[in-house]
């Protein structure tokens, strides 16, 4: 009897730890705030959990950028010579990933993008490999699937380099700006010409 009492008060116990720890466990895998992040990741293979060959062609951890609903990873490739192409999913379409950096003579690049933050589900990745020094020279194309474990998520020390369309934006923004101001000093230059002739 006393026994059985026991275990009842046991099973209640574990009921509340569970209870008590479940929003804890729910919120590890919350949207990020703002900011970068040194995240780990693993690339696997298309139709199974299994990891890729290609995982090896990839530094860890990456770089990741929350700015309000836009997510962006930055990863270095330790092949570069042999990841001759990577897309990323965009909408329907896969689009080629933005190079910020590349080292030649360490054989390696980092490129850039974009992908759903909220979407914590292994993520797409399309790729072409090219190894000319196999015999026969190994060229496939296939697709790897970007699995973040957001628990390992960390502030990074390391900083984030903007990109070339980041840079570009920017430039283009500044561009217009300044043709707007053109524009505008150029109608009050004509209107005060307009002015002096009628008074003439």
């Amino acid at each position: 009897m006393a026994r059985g009492k026991m275990m009842k008060g046991l099973s209640a116990a574990s009921l509340l730890v569970f209870i008590l720890l479940l929003p804890g466990m729910n919120a590890s895998a919350a949207t990020l705030d703002d900011g970068v992040y040194a995240i780990d990741y693993q690339l696997l293979q298309a139709d199974s959990d299994s990891v890729s060959i290609a995982n090896d062609y990839f530094a860890k951890p990456a770089l990741l950028k929350i700015k309000g609903a836009d997510a962006r990873m930055q990863v270095t490739v330790n092949q570069s010579e042999w990841v001759k192409e990577l897309k990323a999913q965009d909408g329907d379409a896969f689009v080629d990933s933005t190079i910020v950096s590349e080292d030649t003579e360490a054989n390696t690049r980092v490129v850039e993008f974009k992908f759903d933050g909220e979407q914590l589900t292994p993520f797409p990745l399309k790729m072409h490999v090219i190894i000319k020094d196999m015999e026969p020279v190994y060229d496939h194309a296939y697709t790897v699937r970007v699995a973040i474990d957001p628990d390992s998520a960390e502030v990074a020390d390391e900083e984030w380099i903007d990109s070339q369309s980041e840079d570009d934006a920017s430039g283009k923004t500044i561009w217009y700006i300044v043709v707007a101001l053109f524009a505008v000093v150029a109608i009050v230059a004509v209107s005060k010409m307009t002015r002096s002739k009628k008074k003439n």
